[in-house]
């Protein structure tokens, strides 16, 4: 049989790129609520009107623990990771159930890139689709400019900054991608992971995992949990074209992987050299995840589209041309599990 990882390697994946429309910025409208003592975070040009602009497009969240909590739980406190990262905050969080403080972290969309949060979000929305564990919980949640006024009292430097750059809406809200600091829908969700981050190339931790995975049958001295953890982001990479991934956080104690950032997955443009990288990861894996095909069959190009692109266009996180090379790529990835099924079995390939 021939390798069936031969049929990965011929992907020439290609997307187009979502289109960023321009517009006029038009002046905020008299009821928008400014910031506190005179600020006025700058209007950017709205992707709907106040009365058009679409719901938000959360799959069950208010089914589901986590998510629940990270759309409706009430703000408490906002503090800046780093002026390298002027969107990014760590916040705070009063939760409902069970009641009590918690962290979570928030992107802010900014003029200059007022839809940043949609590739993080699609990739979560992948991961959460196939039953994956490695990504924390995320949802786009649209706070309000005065909300936000009060948030950043007392932080001037903050408050000016946002003044110009803050993507507001006509609505008077700025769209907001809030995710958790953990994993899971349980109390680890809230507990920022301890650990370090390893790089995927050259570095012992890496290497023992791929071996891991190349390995037929249980290798002396394998994490299952783990193992299954580094295939997840070897299948979720692939899947979204993330080919600038250099490293993963990993959780000391908990002997986890953690995939938080996630903003270069679903790029508009994959150069084939770098997917090459992807795959040569990929294409020794002997063991997968259990339901792994069960779930890439039933992502089809219809539910895909569900998930990443339904509803109107603004409201889309990928593009259709997205859509066709994710496509493309999960029924590779299928055929190279259905490969490892025929050799060795179902009970023995998909047995993590």
């Amino acid at each position: 049989m021939k390798d069936p990882g031969g049929a990965l390697s011929r992907i020439a994946a290609a997307a187009l790129v979502l289109g960023a429309c321009t517009r006029d910025r038009p002046d905020p409208p008299a009821e928008m609520k400014p910031l506190p003592s005179a600020v006025t975070v700058a209007s950017v040009a709205p992707v709907a009107s106040a009365a058009k602009r679409p719901p938000l497009k959360e799959l069950d969240v208010e089914a589901d623990p986590v998510r629940r909590e990270l759309l409706h739980a009430p703000l408490t406190s906002v503090s800046l990771v780093g002026w390298h990262r002027p969107g990014l905050f760590r916040a705070t969080i009063e939760r409902q159930d069970p009641p009590g403080s918690a962290p979570a972290l928030l992107l802010l969309s900014l003029t200059e890139s007022p839809v940043a949060y949609r590739r993080s979000l699609a990739f979560e929305r992948l991961a959460r689709a196939l039953g994956m564990r490695v990504v924390p919980a995320a949802v786009l949640r649209r706070i309000g400019t005065g909300e936000l006024g009060a948030l950043f009292a007392g932080q001037r430097d903050l408050r000016d900054y946002l003044a110009l750059h803050a993507a507001v809406q006509n609505d008077g809200t700025v769209d907001a991608l809030m995710f958790a600091p953990g994993r899971g829908d349980g109390p680890g969700a809230w507990t920022l992971p301890a650990g370090h981050d390893v790089t995927l190339d050259h570095s012992l931790e890496a290497e023992t995992w791929a071996r891991w995975a190349a390995s037929p049958d249980p290798h002396p001295g394998e994490n299952p949990s783990l193992l299954a953890d580094y295939v997840e982001t070897l299948v979720l990479d692939y899947l979204a074209g993330h080919v600038l991934r250099r490293s993963v956080h990993f959780d000391d104690v908990a002997q986890a992987v953690h995939l938080t950032d996630n903003a270069a997955a679903f790029p508009s443009k994959v150069d084939p050299r770098a997917l090459d990288v992807l795959l040569s990861r990929l294409r020794p894996v002997a063991r997968f995840p259990r339901g792994l095909q069960k779930a890439l069959l039933a992502l089809d190009r219809d539910h895909a589209r569900d998930l990443l692109a339904s509803g109107p266009f603004e409201t889309w996180l990928v593009s259709p041309r997205t859509l066709v090379d994710l496509d493309e790529r999960r029924k590779s990835l299928l055929t190279l599990i259905s490969a490892r099924v025929a050799e060795r079995g179902e009970a023995a390939v998909l047995s993590l």
